[in-house]
């Protein structure tokens, strides 16, 4: 059969959204070929895995499913009869898929994944390989969690060394948010043996008794309080939660909730300014520049091309600042690192260093960036 036609039957998926790929995986060293679902649904990032090491063994590996809000583009809500709602803080950082493929000796073996790669890589402008083995050197059981549970297992790999919209004061850390098991249910943390591996804030749970709508909108206002406007356009607080929701008939549906402040509109005809940096910073995950077609084919996921033409130019000045941002970020800690002195002994002497090299007016912005993206050194 044609490895593509085989891939469109294990994902259930039109060929459209299909993208191939030949990867060595950097945990057992073997080789993966196949194919990556883009589709932005419960497939979405899900593998055809095809070859290991060169031999077939196909099989089917579903990821970390596209969350969509649970009201639809005229504000109307949607939700399904329920049983009951597990709600959790929705962190800000890299999504990490932890999964099990067999090879063709019938031999298990666990790995990680970006959301739309195949495994775990460095970047230009993260290595999310080194520090997810960092991760794993302190919480050792990771690797032990999907056989335990028998599941794929969702991760957000987060902090001030892995930087997104939300910035945070914690360097690096992980949090176990759902399991994915083969048929692409998800169970929320609670019903997860997540042996002490940090979960979510918890934001309580609710009834059939409760009314959701009215529940969602006094959660986002909770959230909104949290939210504050930092140095470099990033904010604190949170990013926002993710409502598991059991239906009447078992099924398990997610959903997410934002803040005003992190959803917030600003140009007249329903994009967000944030969701698209929002994008970018996804986009950089797997791409070391940001290319317009590929944030294109992202934002496609959640608006319409018409809407996409129509604010072309303020899209590509939001990839213009996004990248100036990073540039500006990486010559403040080339040159804080290059100073040998840590900004919590000598603040005085680093500042004083760097004022040579950066312009009265960005000093400001400078320490920002030390305090937050430098890790001390």
């Amino acid at each position: 059969m044609d490895d593509l036609k085989q891939a469109v039957d294990l994902l259930n998926v039109p060929e459209k959204w299909l993208q191939p790929f030949e990867v060595v995986d950097p945990f057992s060293g073997l080789e993966l070929s196949g194919f990556l679902s883009l589709k932005p649904d419960s497939r979405y990032g899900a593998l055809a895995l095809l070859e290991v090491a060169g031999r077939p063994v196909p099989q089917q590996i579903l990821a970390t499913p596209k969350l969509h809000y649970p009201f639809n583009k005229k504000g109307e809500f949607n939700f399904p009869a329920i049983h009951h709602i597990d709600i959790y803080e929705k962190l800000d950082g890299t999504n990490v898929l932890a999964y099990r493929f067999m090879d063709a000796n019938g031999e298990w073996h666990t790995t990680y994944k970006l959301r739309l790669y195949p495994i775990l890589r460095n970047g230009r402008w993260g290595n999310f390989l080194d520090m997810w083995k960092e991760v794993l050197e302190r919480y050792p059981s990771i690797s032990e969690l999907p056989e335990i549970n028998q599941c794929s297992l969702s991760f957000e790999l987060y902090g001030s060394r892995n930087p997104h919209l939300i910035a945070y004061k914690i360097p690096l850390d992980c949090a176990l948010l759902f399991g994915i098991d083969p048929l692409g249910n998800c169970t929320p943390p609670s019903g997860l043996d997540a042996s002490g591996i940090p979960t979510p804030r918890n934001f309580g749970n609710l009834s059939p008794h409760n009314n959701p709508v009215e529940e969602y909108q006094r959660i986002r206002e909770q959230l909104e309080k949290e939210v504050q406007t930092l140095e470099g356009g990033t904010l604190s607080g949170s990013e926002g939660t993710v409502w598991y929701v059991t239906t009447a008939t078992d099924e398990v549906v997610l959903f997410k909730c934002k803040p005003e402040s992190v959803e917030a509109i600003h140009w007249k005809g329903g994009i967000s300014k944030e969701a698209v940096i929002a994008t970018c910073w996804n986009l950089l995950e797997t791409e070391d520049e940001i290319q317009y077609p590929s944030l294109e084919r992202l934002l496609l996921e959640e608006y319409l091309q018409d809407d996409i033409d129509r604010f072309r130019e303020h899209i590509d000045r939001c990839i213009v600042g996004v990248m100036a941002d990073l540039d500006f970020r990486k010559r403040v800690l080339d040159a804080y690192k290059a100073t040998g002195v840590k900004i919590s002994d000598d603040k005085a002497a680093v500042m004083r260093a760097l004022s040579h090299q950066f312009p009265r007016g960005d000093m400001k912005r400078v320490y920002h960036e030390i305090v937050t993206f430098g890790n001390d050194q």
